[in-house]
């Protein structure tokens, strides 16, 4: 964030603080509280220019995800090219793969990473270093230099003299990076070269279509421009070495050529070692699969430094221009995972080794759909980035779901379509964690497949207790869960109502309600075994925070609010009437009794005096306070308590929590790991402004996740801000984003790992609910409605959609009373019976709609945000037809 707050500490109080701090390393020598409000000023002093930039398509501050060799900016670029399940594999800034884990060798982080802290003395992690959990790769981002490949692979121009010019940033004057994940955009240009170069490398990515986004390859499309005044030619080669670290006899490996298709591939074996630490006396194994590089051309057999590889033909004309596609592809069969560090490597099968024998077939899969493949992905793209939103905006919240794209995430074979299966942050804490991943929101919107396949297989199937409890860590070998996580229990059931609105039609909800119905009856019961049966929950309440919190719980009681909402609209749609009687009851209850945890500025936690060695927040300002509002935003449950007081609660975190510069703030209040550092910006988890911080929270471990930025929580905050509407929430959630996506710029770190408790972190795709506030998203698939209620330009509004069976751009215009609105579907389908709109104008009274021309019979009705446009029939709309809406 440097340059973009101006900070307002005078010198002589910062000083005062650090010694008074120093001086105390185990307990505080002055009341917190005033720690806290010397150190977070109220007026965050924020750069107009900075400030203008958060709602501004385009701006000079807003260069989007952009590295450049010029000003060193493209080292830390790690954007992953990979297929959903099938391992990391990095695109770097200057266009190099690097970062393989395709064969899961079952390490913490994207790669082995271990840093010391910043902090000049042990404190920032209780130690004084700093692993992948605390934010090593923060802090040491990884980069192709000190971390290049076990084995060589790469690309070049060989010219008629024998020199190779290859594709990186030593090779070329000017490289420039632009990423628009999932496709990453690398251009080449050298004076001394007749030829520039620009590069996109993606794995096809089209969101809905899980078999097309779900295979381990990488497309290399290079399009050669001759810039000379003089023809030229040349080849256009890519080599790959064979990865076996033990002797196999395809060592220079298999060539095939014919006139649409060449390849050389190669049968891998791994020596993988023995156990270590925990691991120790575990034998070595070798580890077996194949990879291929693959021309779509004729292409002949080459050889680059005693490496096998491929040469295209390159002619080209004065000016003329021409692309040639390459394909890097794997197979490996088995994957290894452990549940826990203490526990051994198990072996498990892709669901990918199910649909393709080896990584010649899968290459020759991509090539005979490659047309369909590309042109849908680069759709897709075009689809995402065609909006009126910021470009900063679209970028950031689209970039968390490349965790997809990482060994963070498995599709396992399980006879039946795979089975889905995931850690909180690569290689750490198992198990499609319930009270990380409910955060999360990006998977559930590109892909609610995997979301159902989650519910069905996992959290409904082999994991749910008799009781109805759902152990929050699902194991990977389909055994009985652990512990029961509350928060996590109730993101189970806000899951399944989410699941329900992104279905076509309502068979998923009528399969598994008797299921989810048990889920939300164990929280009844909790409340029920409490002693008050009030609609609120209290005693002992395990969370993602890692620790059991005691008495009645703001944030948890809030979920819990929303999860008795969507048990109520479930009830409702499959004709439970008494269980819908019981959920409204004890949420109309609940959302009275909630009011007794505000204090007149936010929401506290009453703590239980019978637990005092328990830690918990009490009166802190807690960044998850509403919670389930953010929840009940995404479900369209409407308003679940007063919206005043959580309008001022929300404002608390932003006076209280958002630091113009984390380092500061860590200077302070030292314990804690690095998501955030000097001269960043973000929201702390917790603070005590007005004292009550109790001293023996500092002897439980989880107290110092209290004094870090962790992205996840800020989203679900942020994207609450911007769900209010009012124009000074809509600026916080927005600055709260900014300053996100500014942590992880590229002159800083990769800004495609997002980093918690590892790298690529789960809970980071709770950004796409940021979009979705912005836009006033909302979605019913099985009753056929979708609407809109953007906050940011609803004059003139333009963005991507996705819904059950299709995706595709939604457009409005808004003058003079009168309201214009389309809807283009650019893949799949849309099925239509009712349309949300906000005209802002109380007097509209007439609608018109047309379906690729042909006016429809329609009725207009006032609902909450505006008026509803309901079709006396219901239409599906295809690609090609637009649904054109005039308000009057």
């Amino acid at each position: 964030m440097k340059g973009r707050f101006i900070l307002m500490y005078p010198q002589a109080r910062l000083q005062v603080v650090l010694a008074v701090c120093l001086l105390a390393p185990a307990a505080f020598a002055v009341d917190p509280g005033t720690l806290y409000r010397n150190t977070i000023p109220k007026d965050k002093q924020l750069d107009p220019a900075w400030v203008q930039s958060l709602t501004e398509r385009g701006h000079a501050l807003d260069t989007g995800i952009a590295g450049s060799k010029r000003d060193d900016s493209l080292k830390f670029i790690g954007m992953p090219v990979g297929g959903i399940g099938c391992g990391t594999v990095y695109l770097s800034g200057d266009g190099r793969l690097y970062v393989w884990d395709i064969w899961s060798q079952g390490y913490a982080g994207v790669l082995p990473n271990t840093t010391e802290s910043p902090m000049g003395f042990p404190g920032g992690t209780r130690t004084g270093h700093v692993n992948a959990a605390s934010g090593s790769s923060y802090l040491n981002p990884p980069t192709f230099e000190r971390f290049t490949p076990d084995f060589s692979q790469g690309f070049g121009i060989r010219f008629q003299d024998g020199s190779l010019k290859e594709f990186n940033a030593g090779g070329w004057e000017s490289v420039e990076f632009t990423g628009k994940w999932p496709i990453g955009t690398v251009s080449y240009k050298d004076s001394t070269s007749p030829i520039d170069a620009e590069l996109k490398a993606y794995s096809p990515f089209i969101p809905l279509s899980l078999d097309d986004s779900t295979m381990p390859v990488t497309v290399l499309s290079y399009r050669l421009t001759n810039v000379s005044d003089q023809p030229v030619s040349a080849e256009l080669v890519g080599w790959l070495e064979n990865i076996s670290t033990v002797a196999v006899a395809d060592q220079q490996g298999a060539f095939q050529s014919d006139p649409r298709f060449t390849s050389v591939s190669h049968h891998c074996e791994m020596q993988l070692p023995a156990g270590r630490g925990k691991n120790a006396g575990l034998p070595p194994s070798v580890h077996k699969g194949t990879m291929a590089m693959s021309y779509l051309g004729a292409g002949k057999q080459t050889v680059v430094e005693q490496i096998p590889g491929i040469a295209a033909n390159v002619v080209l004309e004065s000016g003329q221009s021409q692309e040639f596609t390459f394909l890097v592809s794997w197979h490996f069969p088995v994957v290894r995972v452990r549940e826990q560090l203490k526990d051994p490597l198990v072996a498990y099968k892709n669901e990918y080794a199910s649909r393709f024998k080896d990584a010649l077939a899968v290459a020759h899969h991509v090539a005979k759909n490659f047309e369909r493949l590309s042109s849908q992905t680069l759709q897709w793209v075009d689809t995402w980035n065609d909006s009126t939103l910021p470009q900063w905006l679209l970028d950031r919240t689209m970039a968390t779901a490349d965790t997809l794209q990482t060994a963070n995430c498995f599709l396992l074979a399980d006879g039946n379509g795979g089975r889905f299966w995931a850690w909180e942050g690569i290689g750490v804490c198992h198990g499609t964690c319930t009270h990380v991943w409910h955060y999360a929101q990006g998977m559930a919107r590109l892909f609610p497949s995997l979301e159902r396949n989650l519910r069905e297989k996992t959290d409904f199937g082999f994991a749910q207790l008799p009781n109805g409890a759902v152990p929050f860590r699902g194991t990977i070998d389909g055994a009985e869960g652990g512990g029961i996580a509350i928060d996590g229990q109730c993101g189970t059931v806000l899951r399944s109502y989410r699941e329900h609105l992104l279905s076509a039609d309502d068979s998923f909800l009528k399969t598994n309600w008797p299921k989810i119905k048990l889920a939300l009856e164990y929280l009844i019961d909790f409340d029920r075994n409490d002693g008050d049966f009030d609609g609120l929950l209290d005693g002992k309440q395990h969370n993602t925070l890692d620790a059991s919190w005691y008495g009645k719980v703001h944030a948890i009681s809030s979920l819990y609010l929303a999860s008795l909402r969507s048990g109520e609209e479930m009830a409702k749609r499959v004709g439970d009437t008494e269980f819908e009687t019981l959920c409204r009851g004890l949420y109309e209850k609940g959302s009275k009794g909630i009011e007794t945890l505000y204090n007149g500025e936010y929401y506290v936690q009453e703590e239980d005096p019978n637990h005092p060695e328990a830690i918990g927040v009490g009166p802190g300002v807690y960044i998850d306070q509403v919670i389930g509002q953010f929840w009940a935003n995404q479900l369209g449950l409407g308003r679940l308590y007063n919206a005043e007081h959580m309008q001022s609660a929300l404002n608390s975190l932003w006076k209280h929590n958002f630091v113009p510069d984390v380092g500061t703030f860590r200077e302070t209040f030292r314990e804690g790991r690095f998501y955030a550092w000097t001269g960043d910006a973000g929201l702390i988890m917790c603070t005590w402004p007005n004292g009550g911080l109790r001293e023996n929270f500092r002897n439980h471990r989880p107290y110092r996740y209290f004094n870090e930025c962790m992205s996840g929580f800020e989203y679900q905050a942020a994207a609450h801000m911007v769900a209010e509407g009012t124009p000074q929430l809509v600026r916080q959630g927005l600055a709260v984003t900014r300053a996100i996506h500014d942590r992880y710029r590229p002159e800083a770190r990769n800004p495609y790992n997002e980093i918690e408790c590892s790298d690529h972190y789960a809970r980071a795709m709770a950004s796409y609910a940021v979009f979705l506030a912005s836009c006033g998203f909302v979605y019913d698939g099985p009753a056929a409605m979708i609407g809109f209620d953007p906050v940011i330009g609803p004059e003139n509004f333009r963005a991507p959609f996705t819904a059950a069976q299709g995706w595709g751009s939604f457009s409005q215009t808004i003058d003079g009373g009168k309201m214009t609105a389309e809807l283009d579907v650019h893949w799949g389908s849309l099925s239509l019976k009712t349309l949300r709109l906000n005209p802002r104008d109380s007097k509209i009274k007439e609608a018109t709609v047309t379906l690729g021309g042909k006016k429809l019979n329609v009725k207009l009705v006032r609902n909450e945000i505006g008026v509803s446009v309901e079709l006396a029939e219901m239409v599906s709309i295809s690609p090609g037809q637009v649904l054109a809406v005039e308000l009057r």
